[in-house]
Parts: structure tokens; sequence; C-alpha cells
């Protein structure tokens, strides 16, 4: 059986970001790419607009300690504590709350993945650092 060429592979949407982003539902699948040196905010649309399967991922690019936070935040319709997760590290943190922040401190490579399960916001990160990534 012949391939279908680029189709069957799994390749990914990738997008870098230097500034603050209002994420759209058409942006599903996407991996964004935090790179600067400065604070950036990256805003989810709601969890009724995006419905059970909607998903995201943000990778920290810039340097530890070289730029600022990265906050990843539900949107304010998402009612309290929206989203709930782990925070693999040598922690290995609980996460519960309506924001998540990669640390300035946090090194290269430090990811969240946001998964939409049509209630709530399913969140999991990876990070070296104790305490790289954090909610509020």
């Amino acid at each position: 059986m012949s391939k279908l060429g680029r189709y069957s592979a799994d390749r990914k949407k990738v997008e870098a970001l230097t500034a603050t982003k209002t994420v759209e539902v058409a942006d599903c699948g996407t991996v964004f790419l935090a790179v600067g040196d400065a604070a950036i905010s990256i805003n989810l649309p709601t969890i009724a607009s995006a419905g059970k399967g909607w998903w995201c991922k943000v990778v920290k690019t810039g340097a530890a300690s070289g730029g600022e936070d990265v906050t990843i935040a539900a949107h304010a319709d998402d009612g309290s504590t929206p989203m709930m997760g782990v925070e693999l590290s040598p922690t290995h943190a609980v996460m519960n709350g309506d924001d998540i922040v990669v640390e300035d401190a946090a090194n290269k490579g430090t990811q969240v993945e946001v998964l939409c399960d049509g209630t709530n916001w399913q969140v999991l990160g990876f990070s070296v650092l104790a305490a790289g990534i954090t909610i509020s």
C-alpha cells in the first residue's frame, strides 16, 4: 500500500509568539512556541466554544531567566477554577485554578498541554525545574 504523502504524517501547526495572543477555536491542535524577552499571555477560548477534544500545547523556547512568565489564561466565562491537572517536575504538583504560569526561571523546553473535556481544561505540564509551572 502506498503512502498518502504529507497528510499521513502527524504534522502539527506551529506558531511562534512574542506577545499576548487570544487563541481562537480554529487554533485547535497548535503548538505555540513562547519566544522573546517579554511576558506573554495566551488567552484560551471559552470551554463551551472550544468543545470536547480541543487542545493546544505551549513550549517555552526562550532562555531560563532571560525573559518573563508565560501565562495560559482560562476565559473569564469559564467560572471558578476551570483548569485542573498535574505538573511533572522534581516536585510533582497537582494544579487546580484559573491560570497556568510557566515561570521565567523555567528551562527551555518546559511545556504545557491543555485539553478541553467539554466541562474543564485538563492540563499536563512538564518541567525539569521544581515549581517551573504554577497555577493560580
